[in-house]
């Protein structure tokens, strides 16, 4: 039997909502997963730990810009899923159309920006004489295609919010395949190193970005943007800004945080920068799949929500930490006994491979609270908890994350500055559950 958008949302089996929700976004986190290692692994291949390096401290502005347009995706998605539980529709055109257009006009703005701020950032990021050329080609690159990027996250989240995940992940099938293909073209082929592998990411998104507008063109979105439903309200922008501002504090603050990390690594050399670089993407691939799944139960959790069918709500919330648990112990093992082999695969040189080996035994302790956190976190932005989501955006990457590093490097060198994110995860995954617990218990079906 085939159901439509709106019975998995409210009436199918929770199991079977999630896994025909979850399902495309973990395979769309897992085509985000080559799509951040792709780069890395063909710079890589070129065995020079400078264009490694150079890549890893470029990382903080892409992050920088999925922040910016997740206030606008994330925020305008979980307004968006509320609305839908309440068939409030011309609510929900209006609102994918605002944030569709101000993450338009905010992506342009963030062009030019980043384009006058990129050697001071890449100098905060730890740049050194040896990486800072190649690191600004890259990121000049990568500055230029925010309009691409920006616009194509916002709609892949706006289009999870509405149930459409494999209309989502197709656009991301499309432009990793497109950055898996043009990467070594470009960097081999055209002999571009780092500027090829920035352009063909670029392009990657551009046609991403394409294909979500050719979904809605065809009439095919329950939230049709439209310059009919173009009011700018500020009832509509408050909705959008209360979660979306805390959401994506999250990653701003991830941002930030890893400049901290490279600038302080650059302290002890460059390998170390592209070490962490590499291990942090490797670290990734569990992170995307935990992601994936909070995706896909959070368009679950806001429909019902604000349809007021609160045990199917807390049904979810617990399948869905189930699941992820589950996950994180086959990620939790993998890690722990192949930490070397993991970094082998992206890089050659000894020296990076034995720092980033280091890297990795202290991650995989972060895996099974990143799990559960993800969730959680989730839970508190799809049900319009816009303090507690403040406070746990803050908490994870800010007021816990980077006094940490500071802490942790200033008493144990290096081997501190790694295990600041394990010990943020731990602290966050408790706060977290303490505000979800709390507002759950309240809820009566």
């Amino acid at each position: 039997m085939k159901y439509s958008k709106i019975d998995i949302l409210e009436k199918t089996p929770i199991p079977y909502s999630i896994l025909h929700l979850a399902l495309p976004s973990v395979l769309s986190m897992i085509v985000n997963i080559l799509y951040n290692l792709t780069d890395t692994f063909f710079i890589g291949k070129l065995n020079d730990p400078y264009q490694v390096a150079a890549v890893s401290i470029s990382l903080p502005f892409f992050i920088f810009q999925m922040a910016m347009a997740g206030i606008f995706g994330n925020g305008g998605g979980s307004y968006l899923s509320r609305l839908l539980g309440k068939k409030d529709f011309s609510k929900a055109q209006e609102t994918t159309t605002t944030a569709i257009f101000t993450v338009c006009i905010v992506s342009v703005l963030m062009t030019f920006v980043g384009l006058f701020i990129a050697p001071q950032f890449l100098k905060m990021a730890g740049a050194s004489l040896h990486t800072l050329l190649p690191a600004r080609q890259y990121l000049t690159v990568i500055v230029l295609g925010s309009p691409f990027t920006m616009a194509a996250f916002t709609m892949v989240q706006l289009l999870r919010a509405e149930g459409a995940a494999r209309e989502a992940m197709t656009g991301l099938f499309i432009g990793t395949g497109a950055n898996i293909v043009l990467d070594p073209l470009f960097i081999f082929g055209f002999h571009q190193g780092v500027t090829g592998a920035a352009v063909a990411t670029v392009i990657g998104q551009a046609l991403g970005m394409l294909y979500y507008i050719s979904f809605y063109l065809r009439n095919k979105s329950l939230a049709k943007p439209g310059l009919s439903h173009l009011h700018l309200r500020w009832s509509c922008y408050k909705e959008i800004l209360f979660i979306g501002v805390p959401s994506s504090l999250s990653q701003i603050m991830m941002g930030i945080g890893n400049t901290i990390s490279y600038h302080l690594a650059s302290a002890y050399s460059d390998h170390s920068v592209a070490a962490l670089g590499v291990a942090s993407r490797v670290f990734s691939i569990p992170i995307f799949v935990f992601i994936g799944i909070s995706i896909g139960v959070q368009p679950l959790i806001g429909f019902n929500y604000g349809a007021h069918n609160y045990a199917r709500l807390k049904k979810a919330i617990r399948t869905a930490i189930f699941i992820s648990l589950s996950l994180a112990v086959g990620f939790t093992l993998w890690f722990a006994l192949f930490p070397q082999g993991l970094i082998a695969a992206f890089i050659k040189d000894e020296k990076i491979i034995a720092i980033g080996k280091t890297i990795l035994e202290a991650y995989v302790f972060s895996i099974p609270f990143a799990a559960v956190g993800m969730i959680l976190m989730t839970t508190l932005q799809s049900m319009g908890k816009a303090l507690p989501a403040f406070i746990v955006a803050l908490s994870r990457q800010g007021l816990i994350y980077i006094p940490m590093i500071y802490l942790l490097n200033h008493l144990f060198q290096f081997g501190g500055l790694i295990f600041a994110l394990p010990l943020a995860d731990a602290m966050t995954t408790v706060i977290s559950f303490s505000f979800v617990y709390v507002i759950v218990r309240r809820l009566r079906s």
